[in-house]
């Protein structure tokens, strides 16, 4: 009986449809005689057996209407059908049943409880067959750890976590119902009334403000996102993240592109969005397509596991360059620490196609051309890890630490072997040595009965292979080397090369990603100091650092107060404009004049103080940069870079 009655309606509106060129749902709901909501899904049963069926498609456009795409001789064969009244079997296909059973479980999550029957009578089944159905969406559901409960009296009950259902949502629009309809009309159906122009144009605008350029795909799964927070919110639905998640959510460049996101959308709305959304929808950008751990997994697990797939490639990296240059890296700790800083956003920049632009590129390739001839291999593994194509301008940055790193493992390790063993088994223990370490350039051989610690003030290490007196530097081994030999050796030049990072004048290496080389202008003549603030900020637009109104802030505050000590100047803006922190640095060939002062070096300090993480960051740039233009003598080093990649090498060893 059931099925007699939706072909009659189904009849009904195909016959409507042939009569017409276009038509709106109201038109077709009035002559079925069904409400808009039944008629639309009478459309997908039609076109799941017109498509079935090889004759035609149903084509339903936003404030356009639904219409027939057929051609002549499909248009007879469907007036045949409607006029010789034949028995059409418009049932659905499997995969069309369990898509509309699904959204209505999912959709009643936003409202009230289904029942088994209800869901039949709308989907013109059996109660068999949607128990069957039924079934087959608790197994889908459980992947994101959604269990339905029947109860009795009630129906059928979602158990989620508000987190979960949001995931959920998101999977089944883009896995089913886009392709059924636009997503903007997903949207609308699981969260009615919301204003997804506002949400479209938030996007859109931090888009522009961070150089960003995403994918279809991407762009929609954010405005899914956000929506669902709004919509969801508003219903008295909350997010539970630790607050300890969001502080470490502070650390990545995802937190705040969706902070601006959401910003926007309040401002618009005049709604108050929560922290806990904010980390919600940082989680899913850091996440998507990278790390694949289930959608049940905590904020915490996925940083972990993002954070160890990055330093599991950063070490894979820096081991295959040492073993292509011949030259053992995998000690330096500020190459390490290093690399890991600059790919996190790295990675952020690259997934959604921000053109980071690097004008030094050229000169990188012809001044470290040896260098730079390894990063084909640093590109292959960026593929591997994680799908992605490394641009030659990132790959310029990345030359830049390895080359950085070259330079200070270019100061050898001086050793020593004590031995009692004849000439011809010392030199082989030697060459066994130099062999497991590179920064071993020579080693120097002395008997027991001629050595003494004492005279060897310029050792690094002394290798013997009985005892010695006491001595920091001793290192037993034995004459063969073995393992827990090559184990002793390894740690202890770690050690030494961790106290030659410490004494480098450089900054911390959680200040390194303040700074790039294109972002540094040698020795250049500027007329005043609004032109060379202009000059600073049209860069840091440029890429994506600071927003449209940074300039103006700078401007006001330069007008309140000079930022000029001396010969320097450090201005800066309002935090409110900033993306994402840097420094940018002038050299001038000539002095001009700030407030009372005339400067030659200038200092724009892009900070941010929002969280604990920049806070103290910032603080520990401020350290080092007043031990950086302490004197004279320091700034007229500083004077003598002609060049922005010189200057950046020297900041980050």
């Amino acid at each position: 009986m059931q099925k007699d009655k939706n072909s009659l309606y189904i009849n009904t509106i195909l016959k409507e449809l042939l009569q017409v060129d276009v038509v709106t749902t109201s038109k077709l709901a009035e002559a079925a005689n069904l409400s808009e909501k039944t008629v639309r899904t009478k459309l997908k049963y039609l076109n799941d057996y017109l498509e079935r069926e090889h004759l035609g498609t149903v084509i339903t456009k936003p404030r356009v209407g639904v219409w027939l795409e057929v051609d002549d001789d499909q248009r007879i064969k469907l007036n045949s059908l409607i006029n010789e009244r034949v028995d059409v079997d418009y049932s659905q296909s499997d995969q069309a049943r369990f898509t509309q059973a699904l959204n209505i479980i999912l959709k009643s999550g936003n409202y009230t409880n289904v029942t088994t029957k209800q869901m039949a009578d709308e989907m013109y089944l059996s109660v068999p067959t949607i128990l069957k159905i039924r079934q087959e969406c608790e197994e889908w559901l459980k992947m994101f750890n959604i269990e339905l409960d029947v109860v009795r009296n009630k129906g059928i009950v979602i158990k989620n976590s508000e987190l979960s259902y949001r995931l959920a949502i998101k999977h089944f629009i883009m896995e089913f119902l886009r392709y059924e309809q636009p997503v903007e009309q997903c949207i609308a159906e699981f969260m009615p009334g919301i204003n997804l122009d506002v949400v479209k144009k938030a996007i859109i605008e931090t888009e522009k403000e961070w150089n960003l350029e995403f994918a279809e795909e991407s762009f929609n799964e954010i405005m899914i996102y956000v929506a669902a927070s709004i919509y969801r919110s508003c219903m008295g639905r909350k997010l539970e993240i630790e607050k300890r998640e969001i502080e470490e959510l502070k650390f990545y460049n995802e937190y705040w592109f969706a902070d601006s996101v959401f910003k926007k959308c309040s401002d618009s709305l005049e709604i108050q969005v929560a922290q806990e959304d904010v980390a919600f929808l940082s989680i899913q950008i850091l996440c998507s397509k990278v790390i694949d751990i289930g959608y049940g997994a905590g904020a915490s697990e996925i940083l972990n596991a993002f954070n160890t797939k990055l330093e599991n490639f950063v070490r894979k990296v820096v081991s295959v360059v040492s073993e292509i240059l011949n030259v053992d890296l995998t000690h330096d700790d500020n190459l390490y620490h290093g690399l890991v800083t600059h790919l996190r956003p790295c990675i952020f920049r690259l997934r959604y196609e921000r053109k980071h632009l690097n004008t030094l590129t050229d000169y990188i390739k012809n001044e470290y051309e040896t260098t730079f001839r390894v990063s084909w291999v640093i590109s292959v593994l960026f593929e591997e890890y994680w799908n992605l194509q490394i641009t030659e301008d990132e790959l310029g940055y990345i030359v830049l630490y390895i080359q950085t790193a070259l330079e200070r493992n270019e100061d050898p390790v001086n050793a020593i072997l004590v031995s009692g063993s004849g000439m011809g088994l010392n030199q082989l223990l030697c060459n066994k040595i130099k062999r497991n370490f590179s920064m071993i350039n020579d080693i120097q051989i002395y008997s027991y009965h001629d050595f003494d610690v004492n005279d060897h003030k310029n050792a690094n290490i002394i290798l013997t292979t009985k005892k010695l007196k006491n001595d920091p530097r001793i290192i037993e081994i034995d004459e063969f080397l073995s393992d827990s030999a090559i184990q002793k050796i390894d740690e202890k030049i770690k050690k030494i090369y961790a106290l030659r990072n410490m004494e480098q004048t450089g900054f911390p290496m959680e200040c390194h990603q303040m700074f790039e080389p294109d972002l540094i202008f040698c020795n250049i003549k500027i007329k005043d100091k609004n032109e060379l603030i202009h000059k600073m900020c049209d860069k840091l637009l440029e890429k994506g650092y600071v927003t449209a109104k940074y300039f103006d802030t700078v401007i006001e505050r330069e007008s309140l107060t000079s930022t000029a000590v001396g010969r320097v100047a450090i201005p800066h803006g309002d935090q409110r404009y900033i993306n994402e922190a840097k420094v940018v640095i002038a050299t001038l060939k000539e002095p001009i004049k700030w407030g009372s002062n005339y400067v030659d070096i200038v200092f724009l300090l892009v900070v941010k103080m929002n969280n604990e993480h920049e806070i103290r960051k910032t603080q520990r740039f401020y350290k080092q940069y007043i031990n950086l233009v302490e004197t004279n003598e320091n700034l007229t080093f500083l004077k003598s870079f002609n060049h922005g990649v010189d200057f950046y090498k020297y900041l980050i060893k």
